[in-house]
């Protein structure tokens, strides 16, 4: 079921300005150092020419994509990034005003998801469209559904597909501009300043939940559709006519990172009608760590090495 929401790599980046060959190569293998196949040091030794001379400025200009020197999560080690023509550097001037501010002890937010419990009535995909004003044919939250068996022997299951906010986010490490990197509470954030819509993130996601933002809107269907603005990773974005950001870039599920700044849940969990959805701390000794280590827990695609923040209660 997961697999249908997954672009076709070459569909999808022949729609792109940029090298599609480069764009599958560097998705492919981006999704091997997810797995642990590859190094990030190899990758970026690999790719760093061709991502040069495929997007030169906007390549150079910004810390290697998998460097982040202010944490554990960097990457790749000094020597190697050294070697890179990137300018290397901490990313806290891409994260200032969104990281989060709780520091070391701070949370790592992860979503348990109980099958037993959903009922496919869609109130998440609602939810979460009205409180991000995601635009016509784009779906943070979508419920897969698949039946088994024949009449009378059918059974349905539900699968909600939100982000999967990945510790080990194959996106994060293909992203030649670090438009895309992962914040201390564990979400995936997009800094749509820096993106430059090359569209390399959505075919190297191995869960097809990322989109692009092509400025479509619902206002022939809704009154004043375009009146209120996304508050999306907790920056409101005006807007500033055709063209502007995040016009053209990649787009995503962010845990309503915005609600949580306010001690709310995401619309998706508290809209749930069957209580499916759980949120919480998976760090701490709270009822989501306990159900994400629990028997029935597990996560979509465990095969690639993504490790999601994002569990399933069989």
């Amino acid at each position: 079921m997961v697999e249908s929401e997954v672009p076709d790599p070459e569909d999808e980046l022949d729609r792109s300005e940029h090298d599609t060959d480069l764009g599958v190569a560097m998705a492919e293998d981006a999704q091997r150092v997810s797995r642990g196949d590859m190094s990030s040091e190899t990758y970026w030794a690999k790719y760093d020419e061709a991502a040069a001379a495929e997007f030169g400025e906007d390549y150079r200009s910004t810390p290697n994509p998998a460097v982040d020197k202010t944490d554990s999560r960097q990457t790749i080690d000094d020597p190697t990034a050294d070697q890179l023509s990137c300018a290397v550097g901490p990313m806290e001037n891409v994260a200032e005003g969104l990281a989060a501010t709780e520091g070391e002890d701070g949370p790592t937010w992860g979503m348990v998801i109980d099958l037993q419990k959903c009922v496919g009535c869609d109130s998440c995909t609602v939810a979460c469209k009205a409180e991000n004003r995601t635009q016509s044919g784009v779906t943070y939250n979508v419920v897969l559904e698949e039946e088994r068996g024949e009449f009378p022997d059918v059974t349905r299951t539900n699968i909600p597909r939100p982000c999967m906010q990945c510790e080990n986010p194959s996106c994060v490490q293909v992203c030649p501009v670090s438009a895309t990197y992962k914040m201390e509470n564990g979400i995936v954030n997009i800094d749509y300043d820096r993106c430059i819509g090359c569209r390399y993130c959505m075919v190297a996601c191995p869960y097809g939940a990322r989109y692009l933002d092509f400025g479509e809107s619902y206002e022939d269907e809704v009154i004043e559709a375009d009146e209120v603005d996304s508050p999306e990773f907790g920056v409101t974005r005006e807007d500033d006519g055709p063209g502007a950001s995040p016009q053209a870039n990649a787009t995503k599920c962010s845990f309503c990172y915005h609600r949580l700044g306010r001690g709310e849940e995401p619309a998706c969990v508290e809209t749930c009608i069957g209580d499916a959805r759980y949120f919480g701390d998976l760090d701490a000794d709270s009822e989501v760590s306990k159900m994400a280590d629990s028997t029935r827990a597990f996560q979509l695609k465990e095969h690639t090495g993504n490790d999601p923040n994002v569990y399933y209660l069989r």
